[in-house]
């Protein structure tokens, strides 16, 4: 890909913040002289260029231009081996690497999202003034829908999901959440309007799964926001359920059979409670299949009817630490609430089968 010096003078000014006033101001040009060179209808004459590129703090060859593609090159295995890390759970690695990455790309607003995504998968209360920066850097300079509509996520979390009540500010988190793109306008959604064939049937399949993972993820915080008794929330748990059963009516869950172990251990944990050991052992033995299920899934594609023309693509799924869900399970089953079922056989055979794929 190359890039044009005008859009370099662009790029670069956007994600600096600051004015064409005040790039004007600093080179002793004229406002119209900086705008032309940002339509490209001139170029700066080369005495400026070394001043150019020390205000922005690049070399000449980038503000040229110059190995542009080997760079994108390099930044492309940054982004591939975040990923990597995201998948396997290892957090303080991908925060190492996000910051070698950042600073061999100071101005690049990816590489910043890159470190907030990192910070947050550890800790927002740990990593909050950091986080915060990051979010506000990407608002202030990033005109990508996608890299604002993360930033906007992100800082909107980090300011409702503190343990220190003195940071958690809720007033701000509601202004950061009123920013977001209305639903109904988003991009996924009106591209399930505009594209025909194939490519329209995938577009309204994506949103069929996205809106289906809404639903679980709206459920779930439900439960949280009052003191809803145990039925009810065994209710609430269970229309999700029906609803994934609904949409995955095959059984090939692929990723969602994360979602499906969750309800399930959820489920199970509320009729203990209720001493309906039966149904809780029933909601365990279901746990680990889904478990066991996520944990040893290929990539492939989804098979049932709603959602056939879509993959699950097992390296693009990330997690906050490197427990697999077969391992998470087994220390949910030593949890002294489920004391006194432990010697049960149906436990046991449980508990035997989750070890033969847990990873800690």
């Amino acid at each position: 890909m190359t890039i044009t010096l005008n859009e370099q003078l662009k790029n670069l000014r956007k994600n600096k913040g600051n004015t064409q006033e005040e790039l004007a101001s600093f080179l002793g040009v004229t406002v119209q002289a900086v705008s032309k060179w940002e339509r490209g209808e001139g170029y700066p004459d080369i005495i400026f260029l070394p001043p150019l590129a020390a205000y922005y703090n690049v070399t000449v060859d980038d503000l040229l231009g110059v190995n542009e593609a080997a760079k994108e090159a390099k930044f492309k295995e940054y982004k591939a081996k975040q990923a990597e890390l995201a998948n396997l759970g290892k957090t303080e690695e991908r925060i190492e690497l996000a910051r070698e990455a950042l600073k061999e790309f100071p101005n690049n607003l990816d590489a910043v999202a890159q470190l907030m995504y990192a910070l947050a998968a550890e800790s927002y209360s740990k990593n909050y003034d950091e986080i915060i920066e990051c979010g506000e850097k990407i608002l202030a300079r990033s005109t990508d829908t996608h890299l604002r509509d993360s930033a906007i996520q992100i800082l909107c979390f980090c300011y409702t999901y503190q343990k220190d009540s003195s940071k958690r500010d809720i007033a701000t988190a509601k202004k950061y959440a009123e920013m977001g793109s209305n639903i109904h306008c988003s991009d996924m959604v009106l591209l399930s309007h505009v594209l025909e064939g194939e490519e329209g049937v995938r577009a309204c399949q994506t949103n069929i799964i996205y809106i289906v993972d809404m639903l679980y993820n709206a459920i779930q915080r439900m439960t949280m926001k009052i003191d809803f008794s145990d039925e009810e929330k065994i209710k609430a748990y269970s229309i999700a359920k029906k609803v994934f059963e609904a949409i995955y009516d095959d059984g090939n869950f692929g990723f969602f059979h994360d979602r499906m172990y969750s309800i399930n251990e959820d489920m199970a944990w509320r009729y203990f409670n209720l001493n309906m050991q039966n149904e809780a052992i029933s909601c365990l033995e279901e746990a680990a299949y889904h478990a066991i299920k996520y944990d040893t899934r290929q990539s492939g594609m989804y098979t049932a009817f709603a959602v056939n023309r879509l993959k699950d693509d097992v390296k693009c799924s990330s997690k906050n630490n490197t427990l697999n869900n077969c391992a998470d399970m087994i220390n949910i089953l030593n949890n002294k609430h489920y004391a006194s079922i432990r010697e049960d056989e149906r436990i046991k055979s449980l508990i035997s089968e989750l070890e033969k794929h847990a990873k800690y």
